[in-house]
């Protein structure tokens, strides 16, 4: 009965562990996105600025274990594009899995920690239709 009693105890307190860093590295994400956002625009007018495109986000929605969210790839404001038109965007749908074990990675059976995992999914609207 002992045993067993503190082997339940060990289950709970990694379940508790686990689900707390979960919750955790979901915060860290939302309140670095923006700025990862940023530097992924900076790195498009540093690499590409003949594109004349930004990245932006919307539909941010964090839970416990995950996240989920829309890049848009799309032409900077007053800029002309030639594969783009303005007002269109290029959409990403993004399923980000919170670390420090990512479900998406333990299904794998990878069990290395880390910050998250993302998939990436490209909507298929107009623009990916025509220009992929």
């Amino acid at each position: 009965m002992n045993k067993s009693l503190v082997a339940v105890g060990v289950i709970v307190a990694l379940g508790v562990v686990w689900t707390g860093g979960a919750w955790y590295t979901g915060k860290k994400i939302e309140t670095h996105l923006e700025d990862m956002v940023a530097q992924a625009n900076a790195q498009l007018k540093l690499t590409a600025p003949e594109s004349n495109l930004e990245v932006s986000y919307q539909n941010y929605h964090r839970g416990v274990f995950s996240s989920q969210l829309q890049l848009l790839v799309k032409p900077i404001a007053g800029k002309v594009n030639p594969w783009i038109k303005s007002g269109q965007s290029v959409i990403f749908n993004e399923s980000v899995d919170h670390g420090p074990f990512p479900l998406a990675q333990l299904k794998k059976l990878n069990l290395i920690p880390s910050m998250a995992s993302i998939q990436t999914t490209l909507v298929n609207n107009e623009v990916s239709k025509t220009t992929v």
